[in-house]
């Protein structure tokens, strides 16, 4: 009869026996040790990441700077005047201030221990690396010529990878731009986040920790054929199948303590080797990486409960005999077949049975049968990878050439040692998959713009400067280097003394003919749309709406002949909806020229290197607070960015556990067969022969895992993009991305393995205890 204390007797032996069983049982556990230490490695990180955006958030509030200021706030001792330089670099978002304090005593930017002197620049240490590198020529020419005399602390960055910097200034009294405050930082109330984003992020780290659960799992199981071999050797000193199944649990359960511990260690380094690295403009400061208490708790006692019963379930399809191991029949293979099979569908109901309640998705009503569709669809996937691989096996099994005997025959004895290293990426990819279309779907909502505008050959640029040229910037602009042309306009409203307003758009009549199509132009001329022409007929008093209220009114000339409007989709506009004013320069009064914005429309060469960059650099010569507008680069809120970046940080964490822990199982599968692949090299079966059967029996799998991965991808982005009230639009290029990528990785990491092959076929290995 079982007691807790024999239990414990039996759980104690098989610790014991990881250690003490020989040099194999403990490279045995020591494998485990490093794929387990991977995993937990990976949790503590998903652990930390509520104090990781906690710190975040403190710094992004700390460094509220321009909504704290006026432009007519008062001058006091402790106030500052500033003025925005930010611009964008490469994709990447370059956070500038020009500074000028009013008196000694005023308030410090978070980062500065004073402030640089006219002329002077203080950087972030990434900023101050990339101005002296070639890449950051460009930039460092936008910037301007001023000596770095300070580094930003810490403090002042959101994380170790921004580009930041601050221009010490005595001029910024006549910048109409600049504005005066009296203090940095404001803690913004919490904003609950949209339902879709909520979906999104509930969805991303389902995908992103299942992949660490299952590779856990299947680290708890390395060594697993050989142990079974060892233990059935205990059946002859007459233990019974429920002790052999407990010592079981117990060496799987002393590799998982171990791996508590190597985890931890990895978790440490990988800490500050985050610190140089950026994903999407996202980095993170080490200090930063603490593990919040209960979830750190919740995940450490997991891993080890995770390797018993894991154990426990494997150990129930294995019948131990005296010096003989068996495995379940036919018959029980197609049961767990159906049980396999069922949970993916189980999942898939449940997703599509709660897909049109996102406004639960805040309650645990929601939120659970969310997670659970989740969980089921994606472990059902994997769970059916050994049922499909066995029988593919015995399909394809009955010809070819040796290596690919080899490698069939050993899938068929044993698929589930086959499958297990690679569930992680079966996970991996289809989660990739089904985040990837929810991302891109998202991103469509948000930006409506983009799909039309994608690669398109013109960006705009504002200038916010009363009194500025248009026609002057696109002169300068028509010079640089990539600039096929550029055209300067304006646009804005006027009112015609009741409540109708019309839009107006300036330009020459080259410029003109861009926006509408107009008839025979000389300056000074005025077109009209055609709902706006009876408008002008009387030629009514008009003013203009921008900048600060009404302007005194003037009265247009008449009307030279109408004007229909051209389709314009990357045009940042939407003067073209409704009645509108085609005007040459010549045509208004220059007062209410001068009072506009300056427009320039410029139209890009993008196969010119650096293009954009080039002319982002010469419109900063000219203002500094251009304000541009880049329809091929990605424009959304900000929450949803944030959100983004985040996942595909996790998303390329997640990918590099996948691959590290795929070459530890292979190398614990080469380890366990090292005396059979002995025994055939000294029959005279060649190393290549051998090779080639290696990646035989890991393409295999490879190819069915990822055609599962991408059905079941396919399937469930088609599911969360219902739910989110997006159009279900799969993206099969990203899709096959991610399937090539997985299987690149497969074949790197197999050649990484040939090595240990090649050891494992000496001589040496024939021995035997």
């Amino acid at each position: 009869m079982s007691t807790p204390r024999r239990w414990a007797d039996e759980l104690a032996l098989g610790t014991r026996l990881a250690f003490t069983g020989g040099r194999a049982a403990l490279a045995r556990t020591l494998l485990t040790a490093v794929g387990v230490g991977l995993g937990v490695a990976m949790l503590l990180l998903a652990s930390s990441v509520p104090v990781l955006k906690h710190h975040r958030d403190d710094r992004i509030h700390a460094l509220r700077d321009l909504l704290n200021a006026s432009a007519d706030a008062p001058r006091t001792p402790h106030s500052l005047l500033m003025t925005d330089l930010g611009t964008t670099y490469h994709g990447r978002e370059v956070r500038g201030r020009a500074v000028q304090p009013d008196g000694p005593g005023a308030v410090l930017p978070p980062g500065l221990s004073h402030y640089p002197a006219p002329g002077e620049l203080a950087v972030s240490p990434a900023l101050a690396e990339l101005l002296t590198s070639p890449d950051g020529r460009l930039l460092a020419e936008r910037i301007g010529p001023h000596p770095v005399t300070a580094r930003i602390a810490p403090a002042g960055l959101v994380g170790p990878g921004d580009y930041s910097f601050y221009l010490g200034s005595d001029r910024l009294a006549q910048d109409p731009a600049a504005v005066r405050l009296d203090h940095f930082g404001e803690q913004d109330p919490p904003k609950p986040l949209e339902p879709v984003l909520l979906l999104l992020s509930i969805v991303g780290v389902v995908i992103l920790l299942t992949p660490v659960g299952v590779f856990v799992a299947a680290a708890a199981r390395f060594g697993g054929e050989a142990r079974d071999r060892r233990l059935a050797a205990l059946r002859l000193v007459g233990a019974d199948r429920a002790a052999i199944r407990r010592i079981a649990a117990g060496e799987s359960l002393a590799g998982a303590l171990l791996g508590l511990a190597v985890g931890g260690v990895f978790f440490l380094a990988g800490g500050q080797l985050l610190e140089l690295v950026t994903v999407e403009g996202l980095s993170v400061f080490a200090s930063d990486l603490t593990p919040q208490p209960a979830l750190a708790a919740l995940a450490l006692a997991a891993v080890p409960l995770l390797a018993v019963t894991v154990t426990l379930a494997a150990m129930r399809r294995i019948n131990a005999e005296p010096l003989a191991v068996t495995r379940a029949g036919a018959a029980r293979r197609q049961r767990w077949f159906a049980v396999r099979l069922a949970l993916p569908l189980l999942g898939g109901f449940l997703l599509y049975r709660n897909q049109a309640d996102l406004a639960d998705l805040g309650r645990a009503s929601g939120l659970a049968p969310l997670i659970a569709g989740l969980l089921l669809l994606l472990l059902g996937t994997t769970a059916l990878l050994p049922a499909v691989l066995g029988t593919t096996a015995r399909l394809l099994g009955r010809a070819g050439p040796v290596s690919w005997q080899l490698a069939v025959r050993r899938i068929q004895w044993a698929p589930q040692a086959a499958s297990r290293p690679i569930g992680g990426i079966v996970v991996a990819v289809s989660g990739a998959i089904a985040l990837q279309a929810l991302l891109g779907g998202i991103a469509t909502d948000l930006t409506p713009l983009r799909p039309a505008a994608t690669g398109a050959p013109v960006l705009s640029a504002t200038s916010l400067a009363g009194g500025a040229s248009a026609a002057s910037y696109a002169s300068r602009l028509r010079g640089t280097p990539g600039v096929l042309d550029a055209t300067g306009y304006q646009e804005f409203y006027v009112q015609d003394g009741g409540t109708t307003s019309l839009a107006v758009r300036v330009s020459d009549c080259a410029g003109l003919r861009i926006f509408a199509k107009v008839p025979d132009c000389r300056d000074g001329d005025l077109f009209t749309s055609p709902d706006a022409l009876a408008r002008l007929g009387t030629r009514p008093a008009l003013s203009a709406l921008w900048p600060g209220g009404a302007m005194p009114a003037w009265r247009p000339p008449v009307p030279r002949g109408s004007a229909d409007a051209l389709a314009h989709p990357v045009l940042p506009t939407l003067l073209d909806r409704g009645p509108a004013l085609y005007a040459t320069w010549g045509a208004l009064p220059p007062e209410v020229v001068r009072q506009q914005d300056a427009r320039v429309l410029v139209h890009v060469d993008r196969r010119a290197p650096d293009a954009v960059e080039q002319i982002r650099t010469t419109m900063a010569g000219i203002d500094p607070h251009i304000h541009f507008y880049d329809p091929a680069a990605a424009f959304t809120d900000k929450t949803f960015l944030g959100i983004r970046r985040a996942l595909t940080a996790g998303v390329a964490a997640t990918l590099t556990l996948i691959a590290a822990s795929m070459l530890v199982g292979l190398v614990a599968q080469l380890r366990e067969r090292r005396r059979s692949l002995a025994v055939l090299a000294a029959f005279g079966t060649r190393r290549r022969t051998l090779g080639a059967a290696l990646l035989w029996q890991v393409l295999l799998p490879v190819v069915l895992g990822l055609a599962l991965a991408v059905g079941a991808g396919a399937g469930l982005a088609s599911v969360l993009l219902r739910s989110a009230g997006l159009p279900v639009v799969l993206d099969w290029g990203q899709a096959g991305v991610m399937a090539a990528a997985g299987l690149g990785a497969v074949l790197a990491l197999t050649a990484l393995s040939l090595p240990v092959l090649r050891r494992a076929t000496r001589a040496a290995g024939l021995r035997h205890e």
